[in-house]
């Protein structure tokens, strides 16, 4: 039997990772993206070279802490499947691909961010990099759905009525 302390430890790191997770990808759909689309073609170069890096490295640790803790959780407690919570595991982690997906085409731009910058470019963005941002924002939309579904089959779980 695993002390009562642990699950709760475990239950509270998974919900605010996924906390963090979820908020982070609905910031970005409702905010940032509609944001970087009003900005000039340099200004918006600029944010993705020096944020784009960090906001994808807390997607990828919040993503991954959720599932990481959200399995160790399922694995301490005792009798807690069922249905609604196989399927929003299930959701939760087709979620888990869409957003490596979301990573690495945010990665991708980045990286076309800070080559451009550095090679001095002023005007539209390349095709290049317009295809990996609008991958991403397909892909963090997605997410965000995938998410939603995923915490309303998870409450379910906790709260039936």
């Amino acid at each position: 039997m695993v002390a009562p302390i642990v699950i709760t430890a475990l239950a509270y790191l998974h919900v605010l990772a996924a906390m963090g997770w979820l908020g982070g990808a609905i910031l970005f759909v409702s905010s940032i993206a509609p944001g970087l689309r009003s900005l000039s073609p340099t200004a918006s170069l600029e944010y993705l070279a020096k944020v784009g890096p960090r906001a994808t490295r807390f997607f990828a640790g919040t993503a991954t802490a959720t599932i990481v803790f959200g399995l160790a959780l399922l694995g301490v407690v005792p009798g807690l499947l069922g249905t609604n919570l196989m399927v929003g595991v299930g959701i939760g982690l087709i979620a888990y691909v869409t957003a490596i997906i979301t990573m690495v085409s945010f990665r991708k731009a980045d990286n076309i961010a800070k080559q451009l910058l550095a090679g001095g470019q002023s005007g539209p963005p390349s095709p290049e990099l317009a295809k990996a941002l609008k991958r991403g924002g397909i892909a963090v939309a997605i997410t965000v759905l995938l998410l939603i579904v995923a915490l309303m089959f998870m409450v379910v779980t906790g709260f039936p009525f």
